[in-house]
This record gives C-alpha cells, structure tokens and sequence, in this order.
C-alpha cells in the first residue's frame, strides 16, 4: 500500500509537471517575444513622430530660408550693403521690416555687411559685429546655414539663426541677411507631440536641447540652464535607428533620425518600464488562465495516475526504481531536454526575427555618402515640398556623375587604389556643395547629386563644371589618376516633377556625354557644345 501511494504521488507530480512546463515555457517565450514586438512598435511609433517633428522643422526653415533668399536677390539690398548711406537706408529697412512682417510672429532680421557689422536688426536692438559667429563665416563662404543654439549678443537671449549670403554680380558674398529664431514656438509644437509615457528632444549638432517636452523652456535669457545631451549622440549611429540607454537614472528606448536641412537630431525617449508594465500585465492575465487550466489538468492526472500505478505495481524492480527516482530521474531528463528544446527554438525564432530587422543604412559604407535608396527618398521628400508651393520661382538640379576610365584604373592599380580615388572624389563633392545638398553614390563609379533653391541656371552649369574640375584634378597619393567625369544634368520644372522622369532624363544627358568624347556634361536639352 505504501508503494503503491508513492508510485502514485510520483506519477502525479510527474503528469502536473508534464503539463505545467510547457505552459511556463510559452509565457516565458511569450513574453520575450511581446518584448520584442513592443520594442519594434516603440520604434515605429518614435521614428512616426520623429518624422512629423522633421518635417515641421523642415517645412519652417525652408519658408524662412525662401523669404531670405527673396530678400537677398533685392537689387537695393545689394545696393546698400555694398556702400551702405542713410539715403537707401529707410528703403532697406522697409523691405526688411515687410518681408518679416509676414511671419506674423516675434522673430526678427539683420543685414550685416563684408566686416561682419550689422547694418540693420529689425526688432530695434544694439547693433554689433558677429566676426566670430559660425553663421557669419558660413555664409561668407557663400553656403546657407542654419546655426546651433546661440547666445544673442544683443538681447541675450537663446537663439538660432539662419542664414544666406548676399552676394553681388560677380557671385561673392559681400554680406548676409539672417533671421533670428526664437525657439519657443518650437518649444510649444514640441510639447504638443509628447504624452504621459513619451518624451520628445530636438538635439542641434552640439548635444544642446533645441526643444525638450519634459523641460520647462524659457529661453528669454541667458541664466537658463544648458543640458548637454552629447552622450546621446556619440551612441547613434546612421540617421536613424533605437538605442537602449538609461536616462535620468531610467532604463528607456530612444528613436532617433536627424533632420536632412538642419543636421538636428530628433529623439523620443520611452522609459523601458512602459513595455515592462504592459508585459507584466498580460502575463499575469495568462497565469490565471494558465491556473485554471493547471486545475483541469490536475484533475485529469488524478485520474490518469490510479490508472498507471496499476500496471507498475505488478513490475516491483521498475516500481523501486521509480521511487527511488532513478527512472523518473531519466524521464525527467528526457523531458527537459525535450523541452529545453522548444524553448532553444523559440528563443533561436526570436534571435533570427531581430536579426531579419535591421534598419536599412541610410549612408555607403565606403564613400560615407547617402547611398541610392536614401538618395531616391531624399530626391522625393524634396520633389514633394516643392510642387507644394503655390509659387515658386526657383529651380532644382539633379546630376548623375559617371568616372570615366574608372574601369582601367581599377583594374590597373588593384581594387584598394580605386577605393582610394572613389573616396577622394566623394571629399571634393561635398567641398564644392551646401550642407543642405544631397550627395549620394549609387553604387560603382556612379554618383548623384541633389541641389535646390537655385535662382538661376548659371548656378547649375557652374557647378558642373566644378565636378568636372574636381574629378580631372583627382590626385592619390600625389600622382593624378586620369580620371575624368560625364555628366548628365535635368533640370525642375523644366525637365519634369517626378524623381523617375528626372533620373531618366539625366541618365540620358549622361548616355550622350559618354558616346561623344567624355569629359564633359550635357544639361537635358541644351547643345552640348554651347556648355564647353
């Protein structure tokens, strides 16, 4: 009798533990898996808003930087920066003062000249000299640019500042007219895309917060504190992707992707305890069903176990070993393992799922360039903002640059010599273009570039010329390469407002620039002997 109540508590406890493993291990894999689901859901949401954010930056600083464009082609403004006198001074003051106007809000403008004084500030302030400031050095060397946070030194407040060169016939800059941003409104469209759970920053190229929805911003002077989110840079990677890291003494995910125009940063931070607690929640939904279910199978093991011992009371030396644990012991072992197995592949699945996710690269891994897909998605975002436009008045070039000879040189000096001269022509692509232009390879010796805001089509031709310039001139190692660049040039809205039709007809321009003696570029409709 004794034997036969052991065999029987041992069978049971071995059918309950059959029926509770599996369960254990699907709530274990169940909640790994939810982990990772929430994880990916995290970061979809976060890069979602993280666009629209994007976006809304970009949408500002493109009618900001249109507005002073604008300004900056005035002949009178040009006028009265070249030789300034307080003739012209009230005219420029009210074309000025109007275009700001526009804005309806409570940024202001200056004109500065060549030595860096300020010749007018619409908002009444001291006038001073900003030889030191980045912006002003920027927009000398005749680039667009959109500053980090900065003190103003006439108000004292926390700005940023965009900028354009005034240039005269000769194309050089021969002043800058700018804006002076006041963050709060920023602030404000910031806060407004956060929630209880969700924090949004907007990081300039320092680490410094351009925006925190879980700051107080008052950037009226200059006592406020600076919070340096540099630590968060150095960690990304690309333009976009989710980190794990611990804030504020907080374990949380950040979604990040920088903004293409103004090289800002865009991060929303979830503290990882908002996936814990949904976790958490479900689990304990599922033990309770797990429970009852426990229950049931308790019951059936109950009854399966009077039916088993029968047998294996008849079998002594089996009963004994039973008991003594060493088949049960073996049994168990067997089970494990078998189970171990199901979990080994659940956790394999849910290895080989985050590694099949993987954000695509938004650069070439050689040339450090935007590589075709971003090239192809930049191109459109640019396509988009400007057929939104009621009116405009400016142009937009896409070139695809094809090495000439690249082959031979390749083939001639090894693989390593022809990185070498890939890499060296993609440094001189970005010397001779604005931050804001979109410079990719899109693979091979093919390269692309994107240019818009462009007054004229004098600009698009004197920039071919300076690929052409860069690729001829190519040095390695201090020998020339021989290399040489064709170049086919297509030309919005002239030659189309859609990204297939523009990269066609370039790639035609280009087509015929090879059949015809290389070394030189053909714009889509123009005689190619007209541009030499």
């Amino acid at each position: 009798m004794d034997s036969k109540k052991s065999i029987k508590h041992k069978l049971f406890l071995l059918l309950i533990t059959v029926g509770a493993v599996p369960f254990i291990i699907v709530i274990i894999a169940g909640a790994i898996s939810m982990i990772g689901d929430l994880e990916e859901s995290v970061q979809k949401n976060g890069l979602l808003r993280n666009s629209i954010i994007s976006e809304h930056v970009t949408d500002l600083i493109e009618d900001n930087f249109y507005v002073l464009h604008t300004l900056a082609l005035n002949p009178t403004i040009i006028q009265y920066v070249a030789a300034p006198n307080d003739e012209n001074y009230k005219a420029v003051y009210t074309l000025i003062s109007e275009a700001n106007e526009l804005f309806k809000d409570s940024n202001h403008m200056a004109l500065t000249s060549a030595s860096a004084d300020q010749l007018i500030r619409t908002d009444g302030s001291t006038l001073v000299n900003i030889n030191k400031r980045q912006h002003f050095k920027e927009a000398m060397q005749g680039n667009d640019f959109v500053s980090d946070i900065i003190l103003s030194m006439s108000t004292g407040y926390k700005i940023v500042v965009l900028v354009v060169p005034i240039k005269d016939k000769n194309d050089r800059p021969i002043g800058i007219l700018q804006r002076n941003f006041d963050l709060t409104a920023l602030q404000y469209f910031v806060e407004a895309h956060d929630d209880d759970e969700v924090s949004v920053i907007i990081l300039d190229r320092e680490g410094r917060a351009v925006a925190n929805s879980e700051e107080v911003q008052t950037f009226s002077t200059e006592h406020m504190g600076d919070i340096n989110y540099k630590f968060m840079l150095d960690k990304m990677s690309g333009g976009s992707g989710i980190l794990r890291l611990n804030i504020d003494g907080k374990d949380s995910l950040a979604s990040y992707s920088r903004n293409v125009l103004t090289s800002w940063t865009i991060v929303t931070i979830q503290p990882y305890q908002y996936i814990l607690d949904q976790v958490y929640e479900k689990i304990i939904h599922a033990a309770m069903i797990g429970l009852l279910m426990l229950f049931i199978v308790g019951a059936i093991a109950e009854l399966l176990s009077d039916r088993v011992t029968k047998p294996i009371i008849e079998v002594a030396n089996a009963a004994d070993e039973i008991v003594k644990g060493t088949a049960s012991i073996e049994k168990l072992e067997v089970a494990s393992n078998d189970e171990v197995g199901q979990m080994a592949a659940a956790f394999n699945k849910i290895r080989s799922a985050r590694d099949a996710y993987q954000l695509e690269s938004e650069l070439d891994k050689l040339t450090k360039l935007y590589n075709k897909t971003t090239m192809e998605r930049l191109c459109k975002m640019k396509l988009k903002a400007y057929n939104e436009k009621e009116f405009n008045d400016t142009l937009m070039a896409l070139y695809v640059i094809d090495l000439d000879h690249f082959k031979e040189v390749n083939d001639t000096f090894g693989h390593q010599f022809g990185d070498k001269v890939l890499i060296e022509f993609a440094k001189r692509l970005r010397k001779n273009f604005r931050p804001n232009d979109c410079i990719g390879r899109f693979g091979g010796d093919e390269f692309v570039v994107i240019i818009d805001d462009l007054p004229n089509i004098d600009i698009i031709i004197r920039k071919a010329e300076q690929i052409k310039h860069a690729a001829s001139t190519l040095t390695i190692d201090g020998g020339i390469t021989g290399i040489t660049a064709s170049i086919g040039i297509s030309i919005v809205p002239q030659h189309g407002r859609d990204y297939e039709t523009l990269f066609k007809t370039a790639d035609e321009a280009l087509y015929y620039v090879k059949e015809h003696g290389r070394d030189n570029y053909r714009c889509a409709d123009f005689d190619i002997n007209a541009q030499i």
